[in-house]
């Protein structure tokens, strides 16, 4: 294989660089990285582009992660590449975390990418993750349990994210670095199978090339090809759904339950994972138990049920839709607020605002079919009304019914979710409920022949239902 052919083909074929680019190209100081900072180095100015070297010392070796921070120092010096260096004690952080080693390092050094791509403006952030790099990862991801997503493997671009390398092999690398007389580090970690990967690479993938199947290798990213195939075909039908299933606001995503029941098994499962991504930011530590928990949870729970998810988000079950939401729902404090006639005062815990006003009646008298205006009669109220949301006990007689009813069954008749009940404001009158604020008025205060003023209260702002 001609690497450095490879290398260009690579970068074209999946336009990872412009000119003008600022790239960091991340170097621990062994084969992969320091081959790929070289083919860099022998390219910049044909590709056009500005190279940074960030370097971290993850702290797992003592003295030997001090060495390979000082060699690719050194090597930034010879070769005229900015340095960036830091150290970061991983082996406490994963303690701390209960994260693997690996995963709080890759954690750790992510981090430490972004932060430097932010200080220097950078558009680009190289790794030197190659073919068997690629070949390793579908392969743990199957042990793992993954779904079509990490049957993709690495991704050759994902956001600023390059891995020039991904279609070259490693043992090509060390061949490329031998012929040119580049030196390098070794990692002693790497040549021993305490690690999963290690394990996989040294012991596990040549048992399986030797006695099972001699093109492991090729036949893991075929199986990536099929499946990155197949899953741009199911991104997109996730996307068709999501946009008449689900409905995004702040900190929160609302689930039309019947709409959502109607979607194949696949594309419910991706539509819950997509929902917690658009809530948490990403989906780690977001298992498929966790999502079959949700898509059970929004087709099976009685309304009013409540659960509790990981990445500090809840759930809860109203009649037609399902709620998910960062941190808990805190419901709506009471309230109570003195409303003048005429007048207007606006809730301060919804942000919704009633106005009263009265007209003489006649038969001229204007009374719109409108849920937000209520059309009292002014003169069975002999006392100041009383705006404020509902109470223990509450009862009305709603217009039109022969009795009485407690507010709580109305609600539920209604189909009021239970986190909105606090919301909805009561007008009273003398400890009397004279209208539920955008929904029904107590027959005793309707307009008959014999009224003589009408008063009439409007919900401005109503945001009473989803």
């Amino acid at each position: 294989m001609d690497i450095k052919k490879q290398f260009l083909k690579t970068i074209k074929k999946y336009d990872m660089v412009q000119k003008g680019d600022r790239v960091i190209v991340g170097v621990s100081g062994g084969p992969d990285s320091v081959c790929l900072l070289h083919l860099f180095m022998t390219f910049r100015d044909e590709l056009g582009i500005t190279l940074y070297v960030a370097h971290l010392d993850h702290m797992f070796r003592g003295k030997e992660s001090e060495e390979d921070a000082r060699f690719v120092k050194a090597l930034c010096k010879k070769w005229g590449i900015p340095f960036s260096g830091d150290k970061i004690d991983v082996p406490k952080y994963a303690k701390k975390s209960g994260l693997s080693p690996e995963d709080a390092a890759r954690r750790v050094r992510y981090d430490f990418f972004k932060q430097l791509k932010e200080q220097i403006g950078a558009e680009k952030i190289a790794t030197g993750h190659n073919r068997n790099d690629h070949e390793e990862t579908i392969l743990m991801n199957i042990f793992r349990g993954a779904g079509l997503d990490g049957l993709v493997g690495i991704d050759p671009v994902r956001d600023y994210f390059i891995r020039p390398l991904i279609e070259i092999p490693r043992e090509a690398i060390e061949k490329y670095l031998k012929q040119e007389n580049v030196s390098f580090r070794i990692d002693a970690t790497n040549l021993t199978s305490d690690y999963f990967r290690n394990s996989l690479r040294l012991e596990l993938i040549p048992l399986i090339r030797k006695k099972y199947c001699p093109h492991i290798g090729q036949a893991l990213r075929r199986l990536a090809e099929i499946t990155r195939r197949d899953l741009a075909f199911m991104v997109e039908e996730t996307e068709k759904a999501l946009a008449h299933v689900i409905r995004c606001e702040p900190e929160k995503v609302i689930i039309d339950v019947k709409k959502f029941s109607e979607q194949h098994e696949a594309i419910k499962y991706r539509l819950v994972r997509l929902a917690v991504e658009k809530l948490a930011g990403n989906v780690k530590d977001f298992e498929t138990r966790h999502a079959k928990l949700v898509v059970d949870f929004i087709e099976k729970a009685s309304p009013g049920n409540m659960i509790d998810l990981p990445k500090n988000l809840w759930g809860v079950k109203e009649y037609e839709h399902c709620i998910l939401s960062k941190g808990n729902f805190n419901e709506t404090p009471d309230y109570s607020y003195i409303l003048a006639v005429p007048g207007e005062i606006t809730i301060q815990e919804t942000g919704i605002s009633v106005k009263a006003n009265t007209q003489p009646c006649s038969e001229h008298s204007t009374i719109k079919n409108d849920l937000r205006t209520a059309y009292l009669d002014y003169d069975k109220i002999d006392s100041d009304l009383v705006i404020r949301n509902r109470r223990p006990g509450d009862r009305f007689k709603p217009l039109g019914s022969i009795g009485f009813k407690k507010l709580k069954d109305f609600f539920i008749d209604e189909k009021v979710p239970r986190r909105k009940r606090n919301h909805v404001p009561i007008v009273e009158a003398g400890g009397q409920i004279v209208w539920v604020g955008g929904m029904r008025i107590d027959d005793r205060f309707k307009v008959t022949g014999e009224t003589k003023r009408i008063l009439v209260l409007v919900v401005e702002s109503q945001k009473l239902m989803i």
